[in-house]
């Protein structure tokens, strides 16, 4: 019998009696902008991000559109396996074989669905890479509605395809005023540009700023990953429990394949994988920081290195934020995960490492997994245990990213 579509999302918060810190609204301003922020989050995905229920029902309508190219293939990857020369068990989900080229269509297509119901007209978003862009304009076009994304403008001069690949959709693509003061695009970070959605969405006639890139319930929607995972384990005879392997970004690739795994009290090894150079969950603060750079957005409870911190500017754009998802930050403060922080020089080695083993090119943010499941598998404690990493998104967009790690022009991160 074949692995199915689930049925139902898992809402950890519900499953343990968990209940985010409440966020603190932001202050009031004397600017244009200070009117409030015109989010309107339909019902339904405010309910998602509460503790109310274990198991969420999935929409008939975003069934359908998951049924395209969901279950996603779980692949066990024994030329890599020989090539590190270990005993552990590796396995690929792959998520990467969709119209967006990436995990984040999953929430993407679930919240387009909720505000199409209703009555909003056009998505606002903003993004890093690009690979949430482009999520939000194919979702937004399958719903029949208008998107405005906002890009960071490194990767909007850095990454066309991704860009024509909104256009394509029908998105209206804008490219990111440089930080203040900026020598160089890549020092922009996605706070900014939220900032800049922010405005744009309040100015846009029946649109939203759709904000579901970290929110609870965009993690909860990625649940689909793990839900499959745990069964496609099961049928391939894996009987002990799996190293849980994703990178961090706003936590729907790891949150999303691993969470799964801690439904009915069971107990799970989930590693979250970061930039050494925007160390969020390793060397953060769990505290109360501004959720954008400019302060418009509410505050929330997460680990943060500040609003103002400038890393490295690493090629993998999505991974350069400076807090951590607020679910994700919640469960690292009770032990429940295991993050691991690695500089992008090994990060690309393996990648390159997978491609030559195994034809698969990661996105620059998914190499961070790969990397980390190329350590953990030659660790002793790993040996004859499976290990199941997330490659989110393909790497075909990321040219720029690879040529750089080819030229030896990769950034220096700072000890």
């Amino acid at each position: 019998m074949g692995i199915g579509i689930p049925t139902h999302w898992y809402n950890v918060l519900a499953d343990r009696g968990l209940e985010l810190p409440a966020e603190r609204p932001a202050p009031a301003r004397d600017d244009a902008a200070s009117g409030g922020i015109s989010l309107a989050i339909p019902k339904a995905l405010i309910r998602q991000n509460m503790p109310l229920q274990s198991w969420v029902p999935i929409p008939e309508r975003v069934r359908e559109a998951y049924a395209a190219w969901r279950p996603t293939p779980l692949v066990r990857l024994r030329h890599l396996e020989a090539e590190l020369g270990t005993t552990a068990r590796l396995y690929m989900k792959y998520e990467a074989g969709n119209v967006a080229g990436s995990h984040k269509y999953i929430t993407a297509v679930a919240q387009a669905h909720y505000y199409a119901e209703s009555g909003v007209r056009t998505l606002v978003t903003s993004t890093a890479a690009g690979q949430w862009g482009v999520a939000v304009a194919a979702a937004a076009a399958r719903f029949g509605m208008g998107c405005v994304v906002h890009m960071v403008p490194g990767s909007y001069d850095r990454k066309p395809g991704r860009r024509a690949a909104m256009e394509m959709f029908g998105a209206t693509v804008h490219r990111g005023r440089p930080a203040e003061l900026a020598a160089d695009t890549r020092s922009t970070s996605l706070s900014d540009v939220m900032s800049e959605a922010i405005e744009s969405a309040n100015r846009t006639e029946g649109g939203r700023w759709i904000l579901g890139g970290s929110e609870p319930f965009a993690i909860l929607h990625s649940s689909v990953i793990g839900l499959e995972a745990r069964e496609q384990l099961a049928a391939a005879g894996e009987n002990d429990d799996p190293v849980l392997i994703g990178y961090l970004g706003g936590g729907k690739n790891i949150g999303g394949l691993g969470l799964p795994f801690l439904a009915d009290g069971a107990s799970a090894t989930i590693v979250p994988v970061e930039s050494s150079a925007y160390p969020l969950l390793t060397r953060g603060e769990y505290r109360y920081d501004a959720t954008d750079r400019a302060g418009r957005g509410s505050a929330a409870k997460m680990y943060t290195l500040g609003t103002d911190f400038e890393g490295a500017p690493i090629q993998a754009e999505s991974m350069r934020y400076h807090a951590a998802p607020k679910l994700l930050s919640t469960l690292r403060a009770q032990d429940m995960l295991h993050p691991l922080a690695y500089d992008e020089q090994p990060v690309f080695d393996s990648a390159r490492r997978l491609l030559r083993t195994e034809g698969y090119l990661p996105s620059a943010e998914a190499a961070y997994a790969v990397h980390a499941a190329c350590e953990l598998a030659r660790r002793p404690e790993n040996a004859g245990r499976p290990l199941v990493f997330c490659v989110s998104d393909h790497g075909y967009y990321d040219g720029d990213a690879y040529r750089a790690y080819l030229d030896g022009k990769l950034a220096a991160i700072p000890v």
